[in-house]
């Protein structure tokens, strides 16, 4: 399936969009073009060939508490909280799930993370899982659960990196 990638704006037809998730659906439709104006969020919506709303992810910036971090990272890093991307949301249309969009969304997510990472320190990202089937999607990428928070997972940037320069593009 092509998709293009484009930010939120009002113009999108949101209401068809439905991805199981009512709480994901409503924040495309009621809140993900006023975050991104107010820069607490950026959305970008992956759209098919006939303009259809596929997908869509949201990231901002967060921190992680060291604390939180398995005990083989705790040693190398400081005690304070380390930098992170974090993907909060990640949902794809019940339409168009089966076809590797989520994991398109994911590599374009990731790609947005290394990016930022250019200009701005990152040690690693993080995901929001909103439930275990989701939890499961993101550990098949790597990902692993945050000590407190286990529907909360990172993965280190260096991680990212290097798969990105061994041409896994596609996670």
């Amino acid at each position: 399936m092509n998709c293009s990638l484009v930010t939120v704006n009002k113009l999108l037809a949101k209401a068809p969009f439905n991805c199981g998730y009512p709480e994901l659906n409503q924040y495309l439709r009621q809140y993900a073009v006023k975050n991104d104006q107010l820069a607490i969020g950026k959305t970008f919506v992956a759209l098919s060939e006939t303009k259809e709303i596929v997908g869509y992810f949201t990231v901002s910036t967060a921190q992680i508490a060291a604390e939180t971090l398995p005990d083989v990272l705790k040693a190398k890093l400081p005690r304070y909280p380390v930098p992170a991307f974090r993907i909060g949301k990640l949902a794809v249309d019940l339409r168009f799930q089966g076809y590797k969009v989520g994991r398109w969304l994911l590599t374009k997510a990731l790609e947005k993370a290394l990016e930022v990472s250019q200009s701005v320190g990152l040690y690693a990202i993080l995901v929001d899982a909103i439930d275990e089937k989701a939890k499961s999607f993101y550990v098949k990428y790597g990902f692993v659960p945050l000590t407190e928070y286990p529907l909360t997972l990172f993965l280190p940037l260096a991680t990212i990196k290097a798969a990105f320069k061994q041409g896994q593009h596609n996670v």
